[in-house]
């Protein structure tokens, strides 16, 4: 297992950030995320919004997981981001907050 990927997303207000990889469909991946800081007392969210997967060697699929139907603060228990993921050939992390300033960051792993 090792680090492919770190990334970083801030926020001020109520606004979103997202953060795009692209991914190798022949291998497997470790997803994680959280959040690192944050100044008031609103809400922040980080998740995982896109997903795109290779189905055969010329058909790539994306499904959309963006914006959860809650707002941050009903969904204060899903506030980080861990996922494997194999056959995808690309990940989109977004960060979402509802006032004030929120910081999330990452690390994408290969696990082949």
């Amino acid at each position: 297992m090792f680090p492919v990927y770190r990334y970083f997303a801030w926020t001020q207000g109520q606004a979103s950030a997202t953060v795009t990889m692209g991914l190798d469909a022949s291998r497997r991946y470790l997803i994680t995320g959280g959040l690192t800081g944050k100044s008031g007392s609103s809400y922040g969210q980080i998740f995982i919004s896109v997903v795109c997967t290779q189905r055969s060697s010329d058909q790539i699929q994306c499904g959309i997981r963006d914006d959860p139907a809650s707002p941050p603060d009903v969904n204060i228990k899903s506030l980080g981001a861990v996922e494997f993921l194999q056959n995808a050939t690309r990940v989109t992390v977004k960060l979402r907050g509802d006032g004030e300033l929120h910081r999330a960051e990452g690390v994408v792993y290969d696990i082949t």
